[in-house]
Parts: structure tokens; C-alpha cells; sequence
């Protein structure tokens, strides 16, 4: 756990960030050299642990236990500068977001002086290299990658098997995958590609979180099959990358598998290549069928891709007998530096073809809003013609009932021996049955073409 300091001292009057606020690296590089770990996760409602593991993962150095009492007597040592950050890296962090690859394991270890033997746990180092079955290997290497460091309890923290490569539950884990009895050599392999990969200058690690960079599918199979399924098989949350200048190609380190003749013994398939001539006379008949299943071949093969979605590139380098990974790392890193400028060249095209259609379509969306505006305007300039035609016509309608009304009661008043209390009657009848006949009221209701809805915002149309 890392050691944080709980010593106060009173903060710098500039703006605090909120819990919620997005912080670059700078920023909190400059936060954490301004007031103790402790008070920053306290007002960021975080752990001082936590933000111990941000500021690892982020490459910020942060200041070292005692650094507070000694800024009190004029002790303190010199703020030391921003290392740029990798690439690819994380340059940005929310308070409560998922961080973390294995670098909080990587500082641990390195307190310890121990050499760490190839194919092992760095966090239980051994004294003694183990023996191998196949091929030749150095005793201990210096330093084992960030990536590798301290995975192998938690590749063997698995789902069950079938076809006997590995299934982890964890999925932030290095893209490395392999049979139990594989796994140590399968780590090998990723380390001495790593470091080939490392001696060149190129960084390789996870995929930064939204970079939205894909991982390509693995066939495990050494060989095509005319086989219609296969197995699901494990998958990592983020592609395990190397950065060759600004390209990011992806790489994965796998034990293939392979059809082999298998025996049904019992409720459980057996290889037929691995049976005596004994046990393969007694296990015949109705009650012992044959057929073929995907197993471990015991051969490493590396895959290379580039993880844009718009440049569909693949390559695999495969062993043809176990042991052999070792002697295929030069070709593959020669010819992932080959290939990184044609890569380059070609996710640059892809990348301004993708905005000339982007462009386009943008285009094709706005002409095809202004014409939705000009029909809608259009059948509001209708509407509000049609309906004031209407009303014109029923004023003219009412102004005529008005003028009959008007020449009943005159006519009645001009002749001596009309009924006036009955004549009276019936045009109180009628008024009252075609209601208040105001012209003016269909004028009020009439709505303008800009009082319908023209000239707003075209959404949701088309």
C-alpha cells in the first residue's frame, strides 16, 4: 500500500476541482504537489490509496512520505518535472472512474531487488529456475513488463475449459492466452516479444479507455477446419497494443489448438494419441465412438492487427514445433516496423475518406432538413390561405343572414296585420338557434402562416 502523509498545510487559494470534475494530468500534478494526498481524496471522496494508483497510473509523480513537515523547517526537496505520458497512455481522470492496468504491482515489485524468473510470479519470486521441457532459456531476466507482472493466479482463476485453453474471469489482463501447462511459456513468449518490441523504443500496453480501438478475432486453430462452430474462448476488455510512432498495432499471444481423433470413454473424450495399443483394442464397439475435438498443441503463435476499425490488416507467426517462439521475435518485430507506415498511410486515407462521407452525409442531412422546412412552410402559407378563404365566406354567410333578419323585421313592421308577438317569437328562435353571429370571432381564431409552426427546427422529420 502506498504511503501517504496526513500532515496539513493550508492549500493555495486557486479553484479546488469538484468530485465530479475531469482532471488532466497536469492537473493533478499540480494538485498533488500543492496540499497532502489525504485531503485531495477526502474532498474527491475517494481513498488516498486510490489516488496513490492515479497518480501511478497516470505517470504523475507525486511527493514522498515526510515531504509536508519537511516543506515546514525548508527541507523539502525540488518538485521534480511531468514526465510526458506514454503512448497511448492515460492523460485524463474522473474521481470514481476504473483505472489501473497492473502498474500498482509493477511499483511493488520493484521495491524488491530479487531478479524475477522467467515464467513466474513476480510477487513469489524463486531462487531457482525451473526445468523445461523444450527449449533453451536464460535463467532469470532483469525486469519483467509491466504487462506480465504478477497475471499468472489470475489467468489460472478460471472458467472450465474444454478444449483446454484458459478463461479467466478477470479481463483487464495482458491479451496472452494458453493452457494451464502452457501458461508459463505463454508469458515467456509475451515477455521476450515485449522487450524486443521495448529495445526498438516502442511502447507496448493497453489501449487508452475510449480509444475505441477493436480487437481482432483469434482463430486458435493451427490449421483452417471445414468445422461450422467453434468454442467461445476468453477476450480481454482492452487490446493489448504497441505504439510504433503514432500507430497503435495489436497484438496477441496464444496457444493454438488442434483437431485431433478423439475416443468417447465413459462420459468424457479421450485422445486416441495418447491411448496404448491396449486400451485403443478395449475401447471399440457401439459403446466407444470416435470423433475429432479441438485440444492444445502445446505451439505459440502471435497475432498482429491494427485495431482500427477502418484497416482490416492481420498477420500470425506461428511455431511449428514448441520451443521456436524465441527464434520468431526478430522477424516479427522487423516486420511490424515494415509495416507501420503502409498501416499509417492507409488508416490516414480511410480516416479522410471517413470524413468526406461524414461531410457529405452532413450535407445530404441539411439539404434534406431545408427542403422538410420549405414543405412545411409551404403547407402553413396553405393552411392559413385556406382557413382565411373559410372565414371570408362565412362572413359573407353571416352578413346575409344578418341582412335577412333585418329585412324580416322591417317587413314586418310595415305591414298592419302581420302577428308582431309571433314574427317576434321565431326570429328569437332563429338568432338563437344560429348563435352570435360576430364576424370579427373567425378573424381572432385565424392563425397566420408564422403562427403555425414554420420556421422552427427540423427534428425528428424525414
Amino acid at each position: 500500500m502506498p504511503e501517504v502523509d496526513g500532515e496539513a498545510t493550508e492549500s493555495s487559494p486557486t479553484s479546488q476541482p469538484k468530485p465530479s470534475e475531469l482532471l488532466s494530468r497536469e492537473q493533478l500534478y499540480e494538485l498533488v504537489w500543492r496540499e497532502p494526498m489525504l485531503r485531495i481524496a477526502e474532498r474527491l471522496g475517494v481513498s488516498s490509496s486510490y489516488m496513490a494508483r492515479v497518480c501511478i497510473e497516470l505517470r504523475v509523480p507525486r511527493p514522498q512520505r515526510g515531504y509536508w513537515a519537511q516543506i515546514e523547517f525548508g527541507k523539502a526537496p525540488s518538485k521534480p518535472d511531468l514526465p510526458p505520458a506514454l503512448p497511448g497512455g492515460l492523460i485524463e481522470w474522473r474521481p470514481g472512474s476504473a483505472i489501473g492496468t497492473t502498474l500498482r504491482s509493477v511499483a511493488r515489485s520493484a521495491k524488491s531487488t530479487a531478479p524475477v524468473p522467467i515464467g513466474g510470479d513476480s510477487d513469489s519470486p524463486q531462487t531457482e529456475p525451473r526445468a523445461r521441457s523444450t527449449g533453451k532459456r536464460p535463467a532469470f531476466v532483469a525486469k519483467r513488463h509491466e504487462l506480465l507482472t504478477g497475471v499468472k493466479p489470475r489467468f489460472l482463476k478460471t472458467r472450465k475449459v474444454e478444449n483446454g485453453i484458459l478463461r479467466p474471469y478477470k479481463r483487464l489482463l495482458v491479451d496472452v492466452m494458453s493452457s494451464e501447462a502452457k501458461l508459463d511459456e505463454a508469458l515467456d513468449a509475451a515477455q521476450a516479444l515485449f522487450s524486443a518490441l521495448t529495445a526498438k523504443g516502442f511502447h507496448v500496453g493497453f489501449s487508452a479507455p475510449g480509444a475505441q480501438m477493436r480487437r481482432a478475432d483469434i482463430d486458435l486453430l493451427d490449421k483452417p477446419s471445414k468445422r461450422h462452430y467453434h468454442r467461445s474462448t476468453w477476450a480481454p476488455e482492452r487490446p493489448t497494443v504497441v505504439f510504433i510512432g503514432e500507430l497503435a498495432l495489436g497484438l496477441t499471444v496464444f496457444e493454438m489448438t488442434e483437431e485431433v481423433e478423439v475416443v468417447y470413454v465413459n462420459g468424457q473424450y479421450l485422445p486416441v494419441r495418447t491411448l496404448s495399443a491396449l486400451q485403443l483394442r478395449r475401447y471399440t464397439g457401439p459403446h466407444h465412438w470416435t470423433s475429432k475435438e479441438e485440444r492444445a498443441s502445446g505451439r505459440l503463435c502471435v497475432q498482429a492487427y491494427c485495431p482500427s476499425w477502418r484497416v482490416n490488416w492481420t498477420k500470425r507467426w506461428q511455431e511449428e514445433k514448441p520451443g521456436e517462439f524465441t527464434s520468431l521475435v526478430p522477424a516479427v518485430v522487423r516486420e511490424l516496423e515494415a509495416v507501420a507506415p503502409e498501416l499509417s498511410r492507409q488508416i490516414d486515407q480511410a480516416r479522410l475518406k471517413a470524413e468526406e462521407e461524414r461531410r457529405k452525409w452532413q450535407e445530404d442531412m441539411r439539404r434534406r432538413e431545408e427542403a422538410a422546412e420549405r414543405a412545411r412552410q409551404e403547407k402553413a402559407r396553405q393552411d392559413a390561405r385556406q382557413e382565411l378563404l373559410a372565414a371570408i365566406s362565412a362572413w359573407d354567410e353571416q352578413r346575409r343572414v344578418l341582412e335577412y333578419f333585418s329585412a324580416v323585421e322591417k317587413a314586418t313592421a310595415l305591414a298592419p296585420d302581420v302577428d308582431m308577438v309571433h314574427i317576434s317569437g321565431r326570429l328569437a328562435l332563429a338568432r338563437d338557434l344560429l348563435g352570435d353571429l360576430n364576424p370579427l370571432d373567425l378573424l381572432r381564431k385565424w392563425r397566420a402562416p408564422s403562427e403555425r409552426g414554420a420556421g422552427k427546427a427540423f427534428a425528428g422529420e424525414g
